[in-house]
């Protein structure tokens, strides 16, 4: 017994340096490896917890791709100091840029009034002080959204042109569907493999382009007519007047998985305007102009954000002056939704679009 007590003890020693410890170490550290490898196999071989190309080559396998980001359009309003002196003549491909660097280059509409095919761009009459024509975001992404006033540059010189602005914030910018949005729009794609549903045109209307919201109403006409075997779907860009080329593609994708015979139109929301004013509360030193500006780029994006149908929470305003402004906040008081303390119920075929943001920043002690 003494014997054999002994003889185990030796055993046992697990010191550093012994036997008994490498054996132990060589075996577990393999055992982590093999865990680590069935770890890494999981994250590639499950779009839950795939990233980047992983996420990419998973859907790819079903047929499906990630959106490409969409450019902001919007119009510019170039002016001349001295309109009776002489004409211009502003070809697409013109840049105009903000103050940060991000570009716009003039494109061609023909529809535009002061479009011209025999001079090959937009003509601004003697006598005319200022035209108003189409631009794009020279490079694809939210970046490209900008507020009112925010293009004030000539990128390119222009006989006859003298500044630029616009008169409308540009807010239909798109960047590449994210790892998070595709992973939303896999079970939907997934589901509209059988066509003449629900899930099928909602899916068609999705991957036109990133930043696409919707409403589908089944059995309405676009005057609220109820039509069975009829549906409308009400689509938005994020610009609340998508232009007509892109209603017409979200048109003829539906075309494709809807059933033979099934009626049905394609229409942009009606604008609901939503203004907002507040004071804001920040301690004695806070850089007002800095702040003013967060808190009204954030009220302005999340306003943008609704989807088409969908109403706005009057508390988000609060909630979003406290979270934006990169400051600690003492208070937020006046806050006011289109005049009054209450949401923006949901209506159908609506969208809701920032108005009048006046943030009024107050610094306290």
């Amino acid at each position: 017994m003494a014997a054999a007590q002994a003889s185990c003890a030796s055993l046992l020693d697990l010191s550093v340096g012994t036997p008994g410890r490498a054996l132990l170490e060589s075996v577990s550290g393999v055992a982590l490896w093999l865990q680590y490898q069935a770890i890494q196999i999981l994250l590639v071989t499950r779009l839950a917890t795939s990233s980047g190309s992983d996420a990419d080559s998973f859907v790819a396998d079903y047929g499906m791709t990630r959106l490409p980001g969409t450019a902001a359009t919007g119009s510019v309003t170039l002016t001349s100091f001295t309109p009776s002196q002489s004409s211009a003549v502003v070809v697409p491909g013109v840049l105009v840029r903000t103050v940060a660097g991000v570009s716009y280059a003039v494109v061609q509409d023909s529809s535009v009034s002061t479009w011209s095919d025999a001079s090959g761009g937009y003509v601004r009459p003697v006598g005319t002080s200022s035209i108003t024509v189409p631009v794009q975001a020279v490079t694809a992404g939210s970046s490209g959204n900008v507020s009112v006033g925010a293009i004030c540059l000539l990128g390119t010189s222009v006989s006859g042109i003298d500044t630029v602005t616009n008169g409308a914030a540009l807010t239909n910018g798109a960047d590449q569907e994210t790892d998070a949005e595709l992973r939303a729009r896999f079970p939907v794609w997934l589901a509209a493999k059988a066509t003449a549903n629900r899930a099928s045109v909602q899916n068609a209307v999705a991957g036109v382009q990133n930043g696409l919201t919707q409403e589908l109403i089944d059995g309405y006409t676009p005057d609220n007519t109820f039509t069975p075997g009829y549906f409308t779907v009400v689509a938005d860009d994020g610009s609340g007047t998508p232009s007509d080329a892109l209603l017409s593609s979200i048109y003829d994708a539906i075309s494709d998985v809807k059933a033979l015979g099934v009626q049905y139109a394609v229409q942009a929301p009606t604008d609901v305007i939503a203004n907002v004013s507040l004071t804001v509360l920040v301690p004695v030193g806070t850089d007002v102009s800095a702040v003013t500006t967060a808190v009204s780029t954030a009220i302005s994006a999340d306003i943008t954000a609704r989807a088409v149908g969908a109403g706005y929470e009057y508390s988000r305003l609060s909630y979003l002056a406290y979270t934006s402004a990169g400051v600690t906040v003492n208070g937020v008081t006046n806050v006011l939704l289109n005049g009054a303390q209450s949401d923006i119920a949901a209506a159908q075929k609506t969208t809701i679009r920032p108005g009048t943001i006046s943030v009024t920043v107050s610094a306290t002690s």
